[in-house]
């Protein structure tokens, strides 16, 4: 018999993936019991798979907890082969007093805390970090599973379905959440819809333990096109029907991930913290913790710009390095069942190259900027470094960058050293007063860039526009104290704009908060200037 110890105090996430887990460990011929907190779950959430609860209750401490559990499995008879424990609740002392009833132990965490148990499982993806999650915080006999191959998800998850992608919006915040601000933004779509989504379906997930969910009652009897999902013991359905996912990043993370849907997440928990290139590598590159706290017009705008932009979206979910396959709970049934020792999920190689690209050194190479930028990009713009220089100096915010990444018609270019970002450039064409003017810039993404390399990259934009516009008129405005940009357009050919020149009058409309004072107006004439 397998022991399972799971918290479901604070919401029902840690039960499900352990009933998961029972299903794969009963496929193995094992018995499954598990031992929940009382009068936490109800019984529609197991009564599809063949385990035994136990209600356990409020001790006060976990070593209580873990003797409670002990002698109540001792009064029963039952002949215990292993523990599982799932919970932040349950501590090293938890664990330490478990094991002293000589039975293997196996611990879920996903914080990286201190466990004496015998298999530490963490599903978390860190990048080249995720080995070094545990470091210091395991007893000598600890082992690891480690990294997405090791996620729980229901059996639906394994090779899910082919995708519609019909289903409107889905909103979720998992199995408890505060509906206050999300019920806001979802008033704001069905009272005042933005153009486009006036008959877009609306689907909201409410789990067990959500609160302040009155509001989307009141808007659910108003507006048809709403639905309430309550009682759901599975999303898969909905996911691989959404054409975009607004909610909280927690075990959706990885049902996202497994049904590859579009997704724009925020976190709720420390847990559902991540740095963006983690979540990048499972696919997931639009996440804003703190989006609750932002305006709420501008979310509502954000939300429309992705859905319209949603097969965009959903291309970036199919460039994950690491895969979620469905088949985490198999695997850690196994290693418990058969002892097979510490496991780490591995990278899969995409292997896409760009279709061009210009080699300007031997380990400098320029390519099209992709979507799989919007995050770096971001980040070498807002560098203290690249922000002075701008028409705009303050710090440009998640929300607002992700608006206008999916609205605006740059040709943009990262030039890479050794394979990493050293430097972003673009440029775009428009047409005033009948003539073609061009205007664009380049920012660092790395301390690594110097005059050289700003030098390359300017002889390769002139010469690329010089054949894409041959009669496009270059106009710039340049921060007066920015010696260096100025030294570097003045030899490329630059030349001061006349508060008379058309052009001048150009660079004024085209960069509104670049004022004579600070910053220097210049141009570069073609040999012709008739617009084609």
């Amino acid at each position: 018999m397998i022991a399972i110890r799971v918290d479901t105090r604070c919401g029902l996430g840690h039960f499900m993936r352990m009933k998961w887990l029972a299903k794969a460990l009963i496929e193995q011929q094992q018995q499954v019991i598990m031992l929940v907190d009382e009068h936490t779950v109800p019984v529609r959430f197991y009564h599809d798979v063949d385990i035994e609860l136990i209600e356990v209750p409020q001790q006060p401490n976990t070593v209580s907890d873990a003797q409670f559990a002990l002698d109540m499995l001792g009064q029963r008879g039952d002949k215990v082969s292993g523990w599982v424990v799932d919970g932040y609740g349950f501590d090293v002392q938890w664990e330490t007093h478990i094991r002293q009833s000589g039975v293997p132990l196996l611990a879920m965490d996903d914080l990286a805390r201190e466990h004496a148990a015998d298999l530490v499982v963490d599903a978390k993806w860190q990048g080249s970090q995720t080995t070094l999650r545990y470091d210091g915080k395991l007893a000598g006999h600890s082992q690891t599973l480690l990294g997405p191959d090791y996620c729980i998800l229901a059996p639906e998850y394994h090779n899910p379905e082919a995708q519609v992608r019909d289903g409107g919006l889905l909103f979720s915040l998992g199995g408890g959440g505060d509906w206050r601000v999300p019920a806001k933004w979802i008033a704001r779509l069905l009272d005042a819809p933005p153009e486009g989504l006036e008959t877009t379906e609306i689907q909201v997930v409410i789990g067990p333990k959500a609160t302040s969910t009155e509001q989307l009652h009141i808007l659910a009897a108003q507006h048809p096109r709403l639905t309430l999902i309550e009682q759901a013991t599975s999303l898969a359905p909905y996911y691989q029907r959404c054409g975009l996912f607004v909610g909280a990043l927690g075990t959706s993370l990885y049902e996202l991930a497994a049904t590859q849907t579009p997704a724009l997440s925020f976190s709720l928990a420390v847990n559902q913290d991540n740095a963006l290139a983690d979540l990048e590598a499972l696919g997931h590159y639009l996440h804003i913790p703190d989006l609750l706290a932002q305006d709420t017009h501008k979310v509502i705008e954000l939300i429309a710009t992705l859905y319209y932009e949603r097969k965009r979206v959903h291309q970036l979910c199919t460039k994950a390095v690491v895969r979620v396959d469905g088949l985490g709970a198999q695997r850690i049934a196994s290693a418990l069942l058969n002892g097979t020792g510490a496991g780490l999920t591995e990278l899969r190689d995409v292997n896409e190259q760009p279709q061009i690209s210009w080699t300007l050194a031997n380990n400098l190479r320029l390519t099209a900027v992709t979507d799989a930028h919007i995050n770096r990009y971001l980040s070498a713009r807002n560098r203290s470094d690249n922000a002075w220089r701008m028409t705009i100096t303050d710090r440009i915010n998640e929300v607002d960058h992700y608006r206008w990444w999916f609205r605006q018609t740059r040709d943009s270019f990262v030039l890479l050293q050794d394979e990493e970002p050293l430097l972003y450039v673009w440029h775009q064409c428009t047409t005033i007063d009948g003539q073609a003017y061009l205007f664009g810039g380049w920012f660092a993404a790395s301390d690594a860039v110097n005059f050289v390399h700003a030098q390359l990259i300017l002889q390769w934009q002139l010469t690329h526009t010089a054949e894409v516009y041959p009669d496009a008129i270059w106009v710039a405005v340049i921060n007066k104290q920015n010696r260096f940009v100025n030294l570097l357009n003045e030899r490329a050919g630059f030349v001061a704009l006349a508060d008379n020149e058309p052009g001048h009058d150009a660079a004024r409309r085209l960069f509104p908060n670049a004022s004579p004072a600070d910053f220097n107006f210049v141009g570069k004439y073609p040999p012709r200037t008739n617009c084609e």
